[in-house]
């Protein structure tokens, strides 16, 4: 079969070259999905909390949930397999489904959770070329280098060890994690919109108070000017 717009061999990459064993490569079942959105949720975790802490220098547990898990990074890894592994044949194909896929799925996901949570939990704002402080022009086109990476080298070990699970063993496994995971999230989603509120609180109170502020000024005026006129008149 032929390679399209890249022949097989082009940069080193790992293109295959058979239908039957590209189709095998990205045909998965839902437990099989939900056991790489574990692993990569967890490798997310792993990378973030470790850069994070050495970057301030004390232990920080990242992410939105209390567990060892980042779902951004699993939903990421999922949606890009997803829409990259079709185009393995062709890596310029992978590089763009890969970025628009990530670029969407951050952005959607960065607007929902400050609406939520009246919280950013990145903030683009001080980079050039970007939409809201949400995504920006560096972040995409890195999301497209990570999908040549995942879909060439970094999925195929995991890929071999989930596939090397019998799905009697693996189908348990997944399904308590996700429960538990689910019960994390929802506790986490309840603290989340807790702390929301408490920052709507105190924004209204700081309003109250520049508002109080503000008219202390004016009472402040209204005194000092009638004490002048008061003293003015004494003179007299």
């Amino acid at each position: 079969m032929a390679s399209g717009w890249f022949g097989s061999e082009i940069c080193g990459l790992p293109v295959e070259n058979e239908r039957k064993g590209e189709e095998e490569m990205y045909t998965y079942n839902l437990t099989q999905w939900l056991a790489f959105f574990i692993i990569y949720c967890f490798i997310g975790w792993c990378w973030e909390s470790s850069f994070v802490s050495v970057k301030k220098k004390k232990w920080v547990n990242r992410g939105f949930m209390h567990g060892p898990l980042l779902p951004i990074y699993g939903s990421g890894a999922v949606l890009i397999l997803f829409v990259s592994l079709p185009f393995k044949a062709h890596p310029v194909a992978v590089y763009f489904a890969g970025m628009i896929a990530a670029t969407i799925l951050e952005y959607v996901t960065g607007v929902l959770m400050e609406s939520l949570f009246k919280v950013r939990y990145w903030d683009y704002s001080n980079q050039k070329f970007n939409f809201q402080g949400h995504i920006c022009l560096t972040s995409s086109l890195a999301w497209g280098f990570f999908s040549i990476a995942m879909v060439y080298w970094v999925h195929k070990p995991f890929e071999k060890f989930v596939l090397s699970i019998p799905e009697a063993v693996l189908s348990p496994i997944v399904h308590v994690v996700m429960m538990l995971a689910a019960a994390d999230f929802a506790l986490s989603f309840k603290t989340a919109i807790e702390l929301r509120d408490v920052l709507v609180k105190v924004e209204a109170a700081k309003k109250e108070l520049k508002l109080l502020q503000k008219r202390l000024e004016v009472v402040e005026a209204v005194i000092a000017d009638e004490a002048q006129q008061r003293i003015e008149q004494a003179q007299q």
